[in-house]
Order: C-alpha cells, then sequence, then structure tokens
C-alpha cells in the first residue's frame, strides 16, 4: 500500500481514477432528486430504503468487487468466479448496485467501476471499505433497531442490546474493535485537509493530538509544518497499530506516540493540542472530565491552544443537516451528542476554557475547528 502524502494529495479522493467511470444517468440520485413531485407516502417510503442500500453496499465492499473491477470492465461470470458466489444472486446484486451509481452496466453485459465506488477498493490508503463494513456490521447496526427503546429510557440502545457500553464491547472484541478502529483511521484522513484548511499551526513548535487514532491528522500536519514535532495519544491498542504505520515515514524524527487514558491524564507542556471527533463520542459529563484534563496540561500560559474539531449542529428549525443524524448516531452508539455552537461554548465553559471566534459557516465545510485557550481571570 503507497505512502499518503497528505499535503501534495490534499484535493484527492481516491488515488487511481484510471478504471473508473462517472455514474450513469437515471440512477438513485437522479431519481431522489425529483421526491418534491412525489405523493407523501411514496416520500415516506424513501426513508424506509437506509436498510436495503446499505446491505447492497456493504454486500459489494465484503465480496471485493471494486477491487475485480479495478483494472475494467468485467462480466458477472468472471465476477462471480473471483468472489465465490452464486452468478445470478451476484447479478441482482450489481444491477441494484449500478442503479444507485456505484456501477454502469455496459450494453455488451459487463459491468464497470463508477468514481463514486472506487473509494470501495481495499488497496488504496484513502479506502472507505472498512468504514463501509462497520456501517453494515450486524454488531453495530442491531442497535439502531432498538433506537425506540433508547429514547425511552435515556441510555445507549448500544448498551441495551449488548448488554455493555460500545467501547467495553470494542475491547471484550478484539476483531470488531479493530474494525472500528480502522474505521476511524478512515474517517479521519476525510476532515485531515478540512480542518488543515481552516488552521494555521506555524506559529507552534508542539503539538499533542489527543485520541489521534492511526495518526492520518498529525501525519498531515507535520507534513505541513517541518518545524512542528508532535506526540500522538491514544489507547494502548491503538497506538501499536499507529507506531507500526508511522516507522518509516519521513516525520519519524518529529513525533512519538503515547499510551493513556484521556480521561486519567493528558500529555503536558505543548504549545496546542487537537481532539478530532473526540468529543461528540462522549455525554456532556463526560466530555467535561476530558476537557478539564486537558486544561490541566495546558497550564496558565494563554498562548497556548486547543482546537476541536467537530461538526457544529445548525440551530435552524426544520433545515436539514446531515449533522442531525451523526447525532442520532452518537445517542445510538456511544451515549454521545454532537452539539450546537451554544452548547460547545457552555461545555467549554464548564471546563474553565474559553471558546473563540465567531460561530462558523457550515456551508464551508461540514467540520468546524474550534479555538479554545485557557479562560483568563475576570
Amino acid at each position: 500500500m503507497e505512502t499518503t502524502n497528505y499535503v501534495e494529495v490534499e484535493e484527492a479522493v481516491v488515488t487511481d481514477l484510471s478504471a473508473a467511470t462517472p455514474a450513469p444517468e437515471g440512477t438513485y440520485w437522479e431519481w431522489i432528486l425529483g421526491h418534491e413531485r412525489m405523493p407523501s407516502f411514496d416520500r415516506l417510503l424513501i426513508l424506509t430504503f437506509g436498510t436495503r442500500i446499505v446491505g447492497v453496499v456493504r454486500a459489494i465492499a465484503e465480496l471485493g468487487i471494486a477491487d475485480q473491477l479495478k483494472d475494467g470492465p468485467l462480466h458477472v461470470a468472471e465476477l462471480a468466479a473471483a468472489s465465490s458466489a452464486d452468478e445470478l444472486s451476484l447479478f441482482r446484486l450489481m444491477r441494484a448496485a449500478a442503479a444507485l451509481g456505484l456501477f454502469a452496466e455496459l450494453e455488451d453485459g459487463r459491468f464497470t467501476m463508477t468514481l463514486e465506488a472506487e473509494p470501495l477498493r481495499s488497496d488504496i490508503d484513502r479506502s472507505l471499505r472498512d468504514l463501509v463494513l462497520f456501517s453494515g456490521a450486524d454488531w453495530a447496526a442491531r442497535p439502531f433497531m432498538a433506537l425506540a427503546d433508547g429514547v425511552r429510557t435515556g441510555r445507549s440502545a448500544f448498551e441495551l442490546v449488548h448488554g455493555k457500553t460500545f467501547y467495553e464491547y470494542a475491547e471484550s472484541n478484539p476483531e470488531q474493535g479493530a474494525l472500528f478502529d480502522r474505521t476511524m483511521a478512515q474517517r479521519n484522513w476525510l476532515s485531515a485537509m478540512s480542518l488543515l484548511r481552516q488552521v494555521d499551526f506555524s506559529p507552534f513548535s508542539s503539538l499533542a493530538d489527543l485520541g489521534g487514532g492511526h495518526g492520518a491528522f498529525l501525519n498531515a500536519v507535520l507534513r505541513r509544518y517541518p518545524s512542528l514535532e508532535g506526540v500522538l495519544f491514544d489507547r494502548a491498542q491503538v497506538i501499536r497499530d499507529a507506531e507500526s504505520l508511522l516507522v518509516g515515514q519521513d516525520i519519524a524524527d518529529r513525533v512519538r506516540v503515547e499510551a493513556g487514558d484521556l480521561f486519567e491524564t493528558v500529555p503536558e507542556g505543548h504549545d496546542v493540542y487537537t481532539l478530532s471527533a473526540v468529543l461528540s463520542g462522549f455525554d456532556d459529563e463526560q466530555a467535561n472530565r476530558i476537557l478539564r484534563r486537558v486544561r490541566t496540561a495546558m497550564g496558565t500560559d494563554p498562548t497556548r491552544r486547543l482546537f476541536v474539531f467537530e461538526k457544529v449542529l445548525i440551530e435552524t428549525r426544520n433545515r436539514f443537516d446531515y449533522s442531525k443524524l451523526l447525532d442520532v448516531d452518537m445517542l445510538v452508539l456511544f451515549g454521545g451528542r454532537e452539539r450546537t455552537w451554544r452548547e460547545w461554548h457552555t461545555l467549554f465553559d464548564g471546563a474553565g476554557l474559553e471558546l473563540l471566534g465567531d460561530a462558523p459557516d457550515s456551508s464551508q465545510s461540514p467540520w468546524a475547528a474550534l479555538e479554545c485557550r485557557v479562560a483568563l481571570p475576570a
């Protein structure tokens, strides 16, 4: 697998588009855009398609279809032989996937890959295959069917279904936990470039990336700022994988990894701290505990900064905002939450931190860089 230079490829989404084509006309996306002309009961039915769509996309990922089509179009018989699948069943799956825009069926009966399916390849370093496998995994998806029970009780539906919290489950089931860690690593590179465009790290000499996973974001920052040194801080099992990924990188002499628990301790003495998609996984009480640890590590120097990279919920009533659906993810899986600008303000205030700047424009990027410093005495 090739090594990612995030600075050089910051605008790229996939590594190799040579075998990919644009989605054909008449796919799901064009159809869904006409929903306003549909009767209300049809629009309601569309909202129930989610399970079917996830099932199709996950099956494509699990069977490795994108890998098989990376060099060009193939007949279903060839795909079935390569994936040990029933030919007729695979054709029906491919037909549905083509209707979703993942593939295009050619006149000669072969299927070719579209741009939308390219990230399902496993051999590119910006693959989203693990993210798709996680999204449709039975153990992760089943709690969504218990959402009503979670709403009734105020508890995480995941905990109601599995009898333990998400993180407890991941620790006791290493295979599933590893899939989640890889999923987070893949999601992190999606946000890394947006965040780099929002924050200037040149005033700082030392950065601590807290809960940084496999180091995608820290890797990107250190490549862009060659005088910056960094610490990757995360759970021991995550750090083990991160160390192997960072060995041999040209930033290796400027980065070290440190295992620990954010609820217990945070590395001290750094100019700038980052938390990327961490706090949304926790409720206010838990998030406050983490922020207080960071506040302690920052000391009293008003020039030190904490950047929290998260979604900020739009407060406008009835307006679609993808973060509102992600908030349901947090409710179901972790018992955490996405937050509005005002809710972030309240959270930081309670931890002795001052949120700087104005509310972000979510139309520019789904990710916001929330800049904080130690609250100054009144």
